[in-house]
């Protein structure tokens, strides 16, 4: 099914980010009429040309066809997804006789609760149904169908070959897992990278463990909304700091303070723990969430002067997969100490995280460059706003990140509503979307790591963009939770190839003076537009459908991959030269 809407999909964005088609030309693969072939059977069931009696027959012997390329393509890692898809698909078709099994939910959601006995589906199945096809498009689609995860990898598969090959010199070298663990080699950047891992690994432990706490001691949902405010918006505050002071100061050093600061803090919420005192606490985790913006805005700025230009996005893909371990790592940790006995001991543990990354990243600052020294106007948070106004190629894709994370944001406060009272997910709704959120980010971001990013990461994040759109809008009329679920994985996958991307465009485009203020204003500008987003969904809910304010998202998007996708054109400024190392 997805072997013609994934070639014409990955046309599409080829020529989106400014491939060449003619390179699918120069490409030598091995029996290829084999492709074709296949692709000439699909189309005799896509369009019904075929007697029904033969629907089988012609279905089986497509998928032979294509393996017979990919056997014979078998050393190129990029026919990969292409291949599995394949074989996952056949496994279904030949375990159930000759027939692909179809769950009569999808069916159902995608209104399509009758099929031919004769025809190469069925409802049902007897073997391996969960590599059948399982999910659905909504009824409403003029396209509407239903498809398995074989179809999926088929079509990442045969998208990600064409864009490869039309964007770069080759398959063979747009994705190479190695890639991602290179910067490993720089002991500075794995030093800075472990830092990051335990940091980040503090922080969620102390965020779980004081929320269990404040439930258990109030019974409230609302001191814990509470709660997640205090530390939601202090990072405004932080990134203005940061803005103010990250330029100014070694960032080696500033980096190390931050983290010991951060541990006195978490002191704080321990004593304000053992004396019952919620104000402290609630104070700490304020100041923390001021001091955790400071520290992840220094610690971006400190990338480019360890890692050379062409590791700048593995680097940042290998950092964002540390802070992914350590929410996941973090959280776990925190549930268990509140089993275990109560949330002081978590926090305890969390002291020992912050001294362990100072010391880590102590190691690293002397190998973090500096800029040299200038006017105290030109070092100014003004001087800062001036220069990302001047910088069109920035100014885009900060303006289109925020407007993602207003969609995101509307979104995901609408998540439990649309979850669980629109698609009967329960109570564990909310849960389940976030879990496929964050495996969808991790993936995004590993893909990143493993790809090589060149001219055209800026015009990525305008395709990004509006595919999101695309998977915003199939969301809202999604009737079928296991496709909600699958549909939330591929929007936190675009999001987290976004997020790598912003941060390596900064860095290769943004002059070293300026990376402070940059990544500053950017997290609290980030920040606030969440916020806002946040704050506006009571409303947006109370006066909407679900459905429709995660439509609105979908308007939101649209508007910003436009803006980004003509702003990308222009190339933003040539990055500085290598700096000096710092003095310590």
């Amino acid at each position: 099914m997805f072997l013609l809407p994934s070639i014409a999909l990955g046309v599409m964005f080829a020529l989106v980010l400014g491939g060449r088609l003619s390179r699918l030309l120069e490409i030598e693969f091995r029996h290829s009429w084999s492709v074709f072939a296949a692709l000439g059977l699909q189309l005799l069931l896509f369009f019904h040309l075929a007697s029904s009696d033969l629907d089988t027959p012609i279905h089986l012997g497509s998928y032979g066809l294509l393996f017979v390329f990919a056997f014979a393509n078998a050393r190129n890692l990029a026919l990969l997804p292409l291949s599995l898809g394949m074989a996952m698909n056949s496994a279904a078709i030949v375990a159930n006789g000759g027939h692909m099994p179809v769950s009569e939910v999808a069916a159902r959601a995608s209104g399509l609760e009758t099929v031919d006995g004769s025809s190469n589906v069925k409802i049902g199945g007897e073997h391996l149904t969960w590599l059948g096809d399982v999910f659905a498009l909504p009824k409403s689609f003029p396209l509407t169908n239903v498809f398995s995860v074989g179809d999926i990898l088929i079509g990442i598969g045969m998208v990600g070959l064409i864009v490869a090959v039309t964007t770069g010199g080759g398959p063979e070298r747009a994705l190479v897992a190695r890639r991602l663990f290179r910067p490993l080699r720089v002991r500075a950047f794995r030093n800075l990278a472990c830092g990051k891992l335990i940091s980040h690994l503090g922080d969620w432990l102390t965020i779980a463990a004081l929320i269990g706490w404040i439930y258990e001691e109030t019974q409230s949902t609302a001191h814990v909304a509470g709660l997640m405010l205090v530390r939601l918006i202090p990072p405004i505050i932080g990134g203005g700091v940061a803005a103010a002071v990250v330029d100014r100061l070694p960032k080696g050093r500033l980096l190390v303070w931050m983290e010991l600061t951060r541990g006195v803090v978490v002191a704080g919420a321990l004593v304000g723990i053992l004396i019952d005192v919620r104000a402290l606490a609630f104070l700490a985790v304020a100041v923390s969430g001021v001091l955790a913006a400071v520290s992840a805005a220094t610690l971006r700025a400190m990338v480019p002067s360890i890692l050379e230009d062409d590791e700048l996005a593995a680097g940042n893909a290998g950092l964002g997969l540390a802070q992914d371990a350590a929410m996941a790592l973090g959280a776990l940790l925190a549930g268990i100490a509140l089993a275990a006995s109560d949330a002081a001991l978590a926090l305890a543990f969390d002291l020992c995280t912050f001294g362990l990354a100072a010391a880590l990243y102590w190691s690293v600052r002397a190998h973090v460059g500096v800029v040299a020294g200038g006017s105290h106007e030109r070092s100014s948070i003004v001087a800062g706003i001036r220069y990302l106004l001047d910088r069109r190629l920035l100014l885009v894709v900060v303006g289109a990140f925020a407007a993602a994370t207003v969609a995101t944001g509307l979104t995901n406060a609408t998540l439990p509503r649309f979850l669980d009272g629109e698609l009967g997910l329960g109570p564990g709704a909310y849960g389940f979307g976030l879990a496929a959120l964050a495996g969808g980010l991790a993936a995004g971001e590993a893909v990143v790591g493993f790809a090589r990013v060149g001219e055209t990461g800026g015009r990525w994040i305008g395709v990004a963009l509006l595919f999101m759109c695309a998977l915003f809008a199939t969301l809202a009329y999604t009737e079928h939770a296991p496709t909600a679920l699958l549909l939330l994985a591929f929007i936190g996958f675009l999001d987290g190839t976004t997020d790598v991307l912003f941060e390596t465009i900064v860095q290769r485009e943004a002059d070293p003076a300026y990376y402070g203020r940059v990544f500053g204003l950017a997290s609290a500008f980030f920040t606030t537009t969440m916020m806002g987003a946040v704050a506006a969904a009571p409303l947006v809910n109370r006066v909407a459908s679900p459905r429709t304010a995660i439509l609105v998202a979908a308007v939101g998007l649209f508007a910003a991959a436009l803006v980004a996708l003509a702003g990308t054109r222009v190339r933003g400024a040539t990055r500085a030269a290598r700096i000096a190392p710092e003095a310590t």
